[in-house]
């Protein structure tokens, strides 16, 4: 089912890594790209048919395999919760996981052919993995539809709506739009945003959720 179609997880990641770092944006603020692509997952599941929320809860619809590994082991993870919580614990507990998430979903954009793994040297002592495109199609695909989008006047379809919904409510639409462009767009975006349903109540619990694990990450004081 998913062979082919990169997932929403994947198409953030993409659209999250530096042109000339082939790393995430360091700049982000702390936790948004961890939120959003949790955020993501759970969007996807929701797509899928494997999970609903109301306006207190996330349950599970059919733990049937989605064929995407990542995927089924938010669902397995889900599915073995024996209450039903809300959606923003879901997004914190999986958000938490962070780096080694995000290392997965390069992985399988690595398996895909998509991104190549590469080492780089760093001030020559320190070694980094990188992961530049293999052919740039693909990034330049993801961010050029979601430009167009935006710039336009185009219906859009469901996913590339809550790509949208999941940019803005994490800021990480910040990087791919200047100030004024922000501020010139901002109704379009809205627009955007508020056709899908997912996108007003998963964007409400991806904002709740980031400001949990920013609340509860102790700050580091250099004296």
């Amino acid at each position: 089912m998913f062979s082919n179609q990169l997932t929403l997880a994947e198409e953030l990641i993409l659209i999250t890594l530096d042109d000339s770092s082939g790393k995430l944006f360091a700049s982000a603020k702390p936790f948004a790209i961890d939120i959003a692509i949790a955020a993501s997952l759970i969007m996807e599941l929701t797509l899928n048919g494997r999970i609903d929320t109301d306006s207190e809860k996330l349950f599970v619809l059919s733990n049937a395999p989605t064929g995407n590994q990542i995927l089924d082991d938010t669902l397995a993870e889900i599915n073995t919760e024996k209450t039903s919580l809300p959606t923003s614990v879901w997004i914190t507990r999986i958000g938490k996981k962070g780096e080694s998430l995000n290392q997965l979903i390069i992985k399988s954009l690595v398996d895909k052919g998509v991104l190549m793994s590469v080492e780089k040297r760093m001030l020559w002592v320190f070694k980094t993995r990188v992961y530049p495109p293999t052919s740039r199609i693909e990034e330049r695909e993801v961010r050029a539809r979601v430009m167009q989008l935006i710039n336009s006047d185009e219906i859009p379809n469901p996913r590339d709506s809550l790509i949208v919904g999941l940019l803005q409510a994490t800021s990480l639409i910040n990087h791919l739009l200047t100030h004024d462009e922000l501020q010139r767009l901002k109704v379009r975006i809205d627009n955007i945003v508020n056709l899908e349903e997912i996108n007003r109540s998963l964007g409400a619990a991806a904002q709740e959720a980031w400001q949990k694990i920013i609340d509860s990450t102790p700050v580091i004081r250099i004296c």
